[in-house]
């Protein structure tokens, strides 16, 4: 299938009757096809029964290759509409896409050729209607029904004479137009492009001739020369409305003849006149009575102010135009109007709300033990990485330091494991890694101190092995020789038995960190090898996209997580190989994941991840990218704070484990002192009651469920890093109850994005990132490339979408200059609250 054929069949499943989707469609193939693929649009567009050949062909010709919609948006509708692509398709060669790009261009300019040529032939025609009217009259039919007298500027005459001129009838939406034309020349350039002929019914028409209209305008008198200094320039769109503006006002005024016109028309004005007020008029939307947003982008791309007439709270939906104001209110009211024109930069409409966006919160540094905040941010500042990520792989370096020497008890009969659950979602390349190798140095160095002094036991325990093995083995030959003897074999099994009983133990070398285990895997490793362990990984995908969270054993391997978080005995069955009990085993799980992974699990695994708990057992992170901002710096020579850090850790890690004979841990029991009791409880309460229907955490009430218990676990570790042993004090939890109540409100802001749609979840992530980079950059616009480039959302057909999510919730606009296009942030977004 080429592309042609492909586009094609994705365009089937998308219905052409909505306007905004057949413009998008339009757009997206011709950046992709370039004129050649009109027939195909064309052929798609006559499904919808408001299908119009002649307005097919004027909005394709208006569709700029570049417009910032790209294939991609048409496969991504087709897609949300049934489509699903048979993968058989196959980029094109460089040696196709030339071919392509070669009769394309031939194509351009042959077509160049033909529209110059019926440009030339439009400004003749023009010319001679022109010299064939005459002024026009006051009792025009039109001038009378909008009731504004005739300027100099235009001319009238008769439907036949014009008719005989162009060698054709004119026409308005397949009506001729009938009678005493008003004809209006349209200059672009300062030259005749063409003309507007106006019938005594108000049908239009401008003459045949591609182009001859786009960037011209009338004038309602001859325009001045110099600069503008002095000067009012009113514009507007249609001759009824600027003939009312300036008999009201006084001013010259200009028809732009079309709303999609007023840009061209405006700069170029500005062009001409640097120094002169220009005041665009604004016509109003008939369904709300929002000024037309083409004006308002006329209006802010030259600097201009905005005039939108007023009619009051019961306006008329018909009433959209200066014309219609002064027809039903007055010229008078109109001056004024006019005269109180504003600034269009204060005209933004207020924002709609966009579903689920929780704006993130600061993260709480301060609340980190003093030792801790130190580390962290002579960390960050070389990193540059997200401040929490950074905090995050301290406090999973703590938990798995600490996790093996002591447990916390909450309340009577509520007690567990202080071992911690994060998880950081973020992209790749946000140096995850780097900032575990920053905390967990005293670990590793704590690993490989160990095995080395576990050397020469681990030589001892293979030869005692070895020759268990081969005493084993002897006397298994022995049995068998004895029972293909038929002898009695009562002895040597006796024998085997108690060899059974003596076989050597392997040695217990610690091993902390596992990187891409399995969860069975793991779970072997803590009943086998040592009873404290923590999954520290910069690559989750690695758990969460693994084929052991398939939709078979999902179940099994969530709860083997669940039940390591809780700190309970579990036992392992297996079919081909031993089944093991873990007992008194602790964990720690430190994660990054991408977005879309995470979505992808939660696909796979439906609502098996919520609903057992699994994710919220979780301290989430949901930081803001770094990346783009992280210029170089010279690494410290020294890192005292990190240096002091990671003695503690060593020190806690020099300390004995307390396993027993069974291999289990049996840590000491951290209790809360009674002020921190009293603050535990008020925290429990306080999350308690927000998780009923209508409450704040209502949404994410199995991870809020689970915040008391990580509070009291963290405010554990607190305890014993900065003090030892003893009663965890009120100061360490209260740090530690802020931050995670602020991985509680990360999760809700998760959560709540995770529910959306994709489309709308885009749409969160991108107004979020423009929020927070316009405030940080103090600046209202970004670019759209550099917005690709560096934003949360980077595939152009899924930008597009959001983008367009966003703008129809009045929180941005594209503002488009030649080929460059910037996307515009409603300043009410960016108010820093006081």
């Amino acid at each position: 299938m080429n592309d042609f054929d492909r586009i094609g069949t994705a365009l089937n499943f998308v219905p052409a009757d909505d306007r905004k989707t057949w413009l998008r469609m339009g757009m997206a193939i011709k950046s992709e096809l370039g004129d050649s693929g009109f027939d195909l649009w064309d052929g798609w567009s006559q499904q919808a029964e408001s299908y119009k050949n002649g307005d097919a062909r004027d909005v394709w010709r208006s569709i700029k290759p570049d417009g910032g919609v790209t294939i991609g948006t048409l496969f991504h509708e087709a897609k949300a509409n049934g489509w699903q692509d048979d993968n058989t398709y196959q980029r094109p060669s460089p040696e196709e896409i030339a071919e392509r790009q070669s009769k394309a261009a031939e194509r351009a300019a042959r077509e160049q050729e033909t529209i110059q040529r019926e440009r030339q032939e439009a400004a003749s025609k023009a010319a001679a209607i022109l010299k064939a009217a005459t002024p026009a009259q006051a009792d025009h039919p039109y001038l009378i029904r909008k009731q504004v007298a005739p300027a100099d500027t235009l001319r009238e005459i008769d439907a036949s004479a014009a008719a005989s001129l162009l060698g054709y009838q004119p026409k308005s939406g397949g009506e001729p137009l009938t009678g005493r034309l008003l004809v209006v020349p349209v200059k672009r350039g300062g030259s005749l492009s063409t003309l507007e002929l106006i019938d005594g019914d108000g049908r239009k028409t401008a003459l045949a001739g591609r182009g001859t209209k786009a960037g011209g305008y009338w004038a309602t008198e001859r325009l001045p020369g110099g600069n503008g200094q002095g000067v009012t320039l009113l514009i507007g769109e249609g001759v009824a409305t600027v003939l009312s503006a300036s008999e009201a006002t006084g001013h010259p005024a200009i028809a732009a003849l079309s709303s999609g016109n007023m840009l061209v028309v405006a700069k170029a004005m500005r062009e001409h006149y640097p120094a002169a007020e220009l005041v665009i008029l604004a016509d109003v939307v008939k369904a709300d009575g929002k000024p037309d947003p083409h004006a308002i982008e006329a209006a802010q791309s030259v600097g201009g102010k905005l005039a939108v007439p007023e009619f009051g709270a019961d306006r008329d939906p018909g009433m959209t135009d200066f014309n219609d104001m002064a027809v039903t209110i007055g010229n008078d009211a109109v001056k004024r109007t006019i005269q109180s024109a504003s600034a269009a930069g204060n005209l933004w409409p207020e924002p709609q709300p966009l579903t689920a966006n929780h704006a993130p919160e600061p993260y709480p540094v301060d609340a980190l033990p003093s030792t801790v905040r130190a580390a962290v941010e002579e960390v960050a500042g070389f990193v540059k990485a997200p401040l929490p990520m950074v905090a995050s792989s301290a406090l999973a370096a703590l938990s798995l330091a600490i996790q093996a020497h002591a447990d916390i008890k909450r309340a009577e009969k509520l007690h567990g494991p202080t071992g911690l659950f994060l998880l950081t979602i973020a992209d790749s390349g946000e140096r995850k890694s780097t900032c575990d190798g920053f905390f967990t140095k005293a670990i590793r160095d704590y690993e490989a101190e160990q095995a080395e002094a576990a050397k020469p036991v681990l030589k001892r325990y293979k030869a005692d092995i070895e020759a268990w093995e081969a005493k084993r083995s002897g006397i298994k030959d022995k049995i068998r020789h004895l029972a293909k003897d038929s002898k009695p074999t009562d002895g040597m099994e006796s024998t085997l038995r108690d060899l059974e009983q003596d076989k050597p133990e392997p040695p217990r070398v610690p091993r902390l960190m596992y990187a891409d285990a399995t969860p069975e895997a793991l779970a072997h490793g803590l009943a086998k090898q040592w009873p404290s362990g923590g999954v520290v990984s910069a690559e989750a995908g690695i758990v969460f996209g693994s084929h052991g969270m398939g939709k078979d054993s999902v179940m099994r391997n969530l709860a083997t997580l669940n039940q390591l978080w809780d700190g309970t005995s579990l036992t392992i069955d297996r079919r081909t190989s031993e089944s093991f009990t873990v007992q008194g085993a602790r964990l720690t799980v430190a994660l990054q994941v991408q977005q879309p992974t995470l979505r992808e699990f939660f696909s796979k695994s439906g609502a098996l991840a919520r609903g057992t708990g699994f994710l919220a057992r979780f301290l989430v992170a949901w930081p803001a990218s770094t990346q783009g901002f992280r210029p170089f710096t010279e690494a410290p020579e020294n890192w005292p704070a990190l240096a002091a850090f990671n003695q503690r850790l060593a020190a806690i890690l020099s300390q004995p484990e307390p396993i027993d004979d069974d291999g289990a841990l049996t840590p000491a029991m951290l209790s809360l002192s009674p002020e921190a009791k009293r603050a535990w409880v008020e925290y429990h309460d306080a999350i308690e009651r927000e998780l009923a229907s209508g409450g704040e955490l209502y949404d994410v009430r199995d991870v809020a469920s689970k915040s008391a218990d990580n509070s009291a676990r963290l405010a554990a570790l607190f305890q014993m890093f900065e003090h030892g042993t003893g009663a965890v004090s009120v100061d360490c939890f209260e740090s530690a109850s802020r931050i995670t109540a602020w991985h509680l409100s990360e999760a809700r802001r998760f959560f709540g994005e995770l529910a959306l749609p994709p489309e709308l979840a885009d749409a969160a992530r991108l107004d979020s990132w423009l929020i927070e980079y316009c405030q940080r950059e103090r600046v209202e616009t970004v670019n759209k490339r550099y917005l690709r480039q560096h934003g949360p959302v980077r595939d152009g057909a899924r930008l597009d979408s959001a983008i367009m999510e966003l703008a129809e919730l009045d929180r941005l606009r594209l503002r488009k200059d030649g080929r460059r296009i910037d996307v515009a942030v409603n300043p009410a977004l960016l108010e820093v609250p006081a």
